[in-house]
């Protein structure tokens, strides 16, 4: 990992009683969990840590501070693999200021998470058993197995709570201590129980690590006593508003001591903590939109970009294996494969720069697949992925610009990858993310040059997003994640999430009922083709790789190559 990516972690404050007073009194660790960049993360980190001190310090000077619990609080500064949580874990461990014998409790917030509440916290912590190994958080459920869950519990998924991380999770002393020898390097229990060697969602892969890993006394006569699952907790909420009817329901003064806040896309913006930047208007016309196609899906699936999301596309162009003059295509000169695509979208890319050639009002390339819808200026984002028999969409849009907008607030100038992030072997220090491919990968255009001077493909059907991703961490650009797209269906993610925060893309189709999904999460279409593919000027002649221009994507200059496996379709999860 480049040098650059690792940033100090440090303790930011001790808040509570003195030294002499606090040996005495038990202590609650707060840890806020802040990502590298950008500047609207790390601005929402340091208010969360000035309403959290805030409120200990009235509390202090009231002396009434519930359990008479002295409070840390912690800003960890994320490095590549922190977003796991599980992967965090190892650091805490070697902080024996943060964690001690005395910390009873672990209460790990994100930058978004909101704690309304101090106090409320700390009176719910103070009837709670301390000694049990527990967590507890807002309770999320599956309505069906996942992919994006790596089909756990695929007999009867529906069973198995997991946190809602951005509302905020509570962990007792004891079991943090337990997941930190767990996860420690150099040790025989490291990553040995592991679902899977990809994060997708970091709050049901760390409920499932530990209902693999831990166990406690059963209980006689009740099923799965001995595993440790998830509390739900009433006082931690997936919004604001949710804990109303709790309110009105049982009385309680604090129906919602911690919880999530949306995180909107507009908020993923300048990467940098450097002076802050004039927004830069960006438009439908200033994004080149790439869409790999096929010759077996010229017919089923062209025709329905061309009367959706292509309305508003200007810059448009559809990569194929073959030309086709009557829709028309560009044939990237790489024969289809079914998996993997490697070599074709280094094609893609490729043509790309070149069929932009000098223009400069095109700042960023979007690849997308045949069966992805995308609007690009009410932001209609359907997503489909282009070869499986049965297929979905969407994502909605509202009237305001969505995606415009995102792009809007990001320095086109620099090299920005975005996209719906996943990971590959993130406990191992050759692990990478990348941005899973059916969302949608959003790429700078100075970042497209790099890559294609520096990357090249193990194989023509090594998978191509993760094969990005990998050339991203060599090059040491991060992968910054856009909130509200998704790999998979709606009903492969749970409602609250959902309801949060307003989607940009789905992906996937089978099970499904595509009109009723598309009204119940999306907008009413654009009203059909306004443009033709062809408006950079004169639709150029199908262009296509030479002899002297191999699609190629792993390291060229000196390195390693790619991670061992890479070079196997058979790693992808773009399914």
């Amino acid at each position: 990992m480049p040098v650059g990516s690792y940033v100090l972690l440090w303790l930011l404050c001790l808040v509570g009683g003195g030294a002499e007073g606090g040996s005495r009194r038990p202590e609650v660790l707060l840890v806020i969990a802040c990502p590298p960049q950008p500047r609207q993360a790390q601005a929402e980190c340091f208010t969360l840590l000035d309403s959290v001190r805030e409120q200990n310090r009235q509390m202090e000077q009231a002396g009434s501070v519930p359990g008479e619990y002295v409070l840390k609080v912690h800003v960890m500064h994320e490095l590549f693999n922190y977003w796991t949580v599980l992967d965090a874990l190892p650091h805490l461990g070697g902080q024996t200021r943060l964690l001690s014998a005395r910390t009873e409790w672990i209460i790990w917030c994100q930058y978004n998470t909101q704690v309304a509440s101090l106090r409320g916290l700390l009176e719910e912590l103070r009837h709670q058993n301390p000694a049990e190994l527990a967590f507890y958080g807002h309770a999320l459920y599956d309505t069906e197995a996942t992919i994006v869950h790596h089909f756990a519990h695929y007999t009867d998924p529906q069973w198995f709570p997991y946190p809602m991380l951005r509302a905020g999770v509570i962990f007792t002393g004891v079991l943090l201590q337990r997941l930190v020898e767990l996860v420690a390097p150099n040790t025989r229990h490291n990553n040995s129980q592991r679902a899977s060697e990809f994060s997708i969602d970091a709050s049901h892969e760390l409920a499932r690590f530990i209902f693999d890993n831990l166990s406690r006394e059963p209980q006689p006569g009740a099923a799965l006593s001995g595993k440790v699952i998830l509390k739900s907790a009433t006082y931690i909420c997936p919004s604001a508003g949710s804990g109303k009817s709790r309110e009105v329901a049982t009385g309680a003064t604090n129906p919602c001591a911690m919880h999530a806040a949306p995180e909107e896309p507009s908020g993923w913006m300048p990467s940098t903590l450097g002076p802050r930047k004039e927004r830069c208007p960006t438009t439908g016309s200033h994004i080149y939109f790439a869409i790999k196609t096929c010759a077996k899906f010229h017919k089923e699936r062209i025709p329905i970009v061309e009367r959706t999301w292509a309305a508003d596309a200007r810059h448009r162009r559809y990569y194929s294996d073959v030309a086709d003059v009557s829709i028309p295509t560009i044939s990237t000169g790489i024969a289809n494969v079914q998996t993997g695509h490697c070599a074709k979208t280094m094609a893609i890319l490729q043509l790309s720069l070149k069929d932009i050639g000098e223009q400069t009002d095109i700042r960023w390339l979007m690849l997308v697949d045949d069966d992805t819808l995308a609007h690009s200026i009410k932001i209609f984002v359907l997503m489909i992925h282009p070869f499986h028999p049965a297929h979905s969409i969407l994502s909605c849009g509202y009237s305001v610009p969505r995606l415009s907008e995102l792009l809007g607030r990001h320095d086109h100038t620099e090299l920005k990858y975005l996209g719906q992030r996943y990971g590959y072997r993130l406990h191992s220090p050759d692990g990478f993310n990348y941005h899973t491919g059916g969302a949608g990968i959003l790429l700078s255009l100075p970042l497209v040059r790099l890559v294609l001077e520096h990357c090249s493909c193990p194989s023509p059907s090594a998978p191509d997003d993760m094969i990005l991703g990998y050339c991203m961490q060599a090059l040491g650009v991060a992968a910054v994640p856009v909130a509200g797209m998704h790999q998979a269906r709606p009903q492969d993610y749970a409602r609250e999430l959902l309801q949060l925060q307003p989607a940009l893309s789905f992906h996937k189709f089978w099970n499904t009922e595509p009109e009723r999904v598309y009204r119940q999460w999306l907008c009413a279409s654009s009203g059909g083709n306004r443009s033709v593919p062809g408006q950079l000027g004169a639709y150029k002649k199908p262009i296509g790789v030479g002899p002297g221009e191999p699609a190629r994507l792993y390291l060229t200059d000196g390195e390693s190559g790619v991670y061992p496996g890479l070079e196997s379709s058979g790693k992808h999860l773009d399914l």
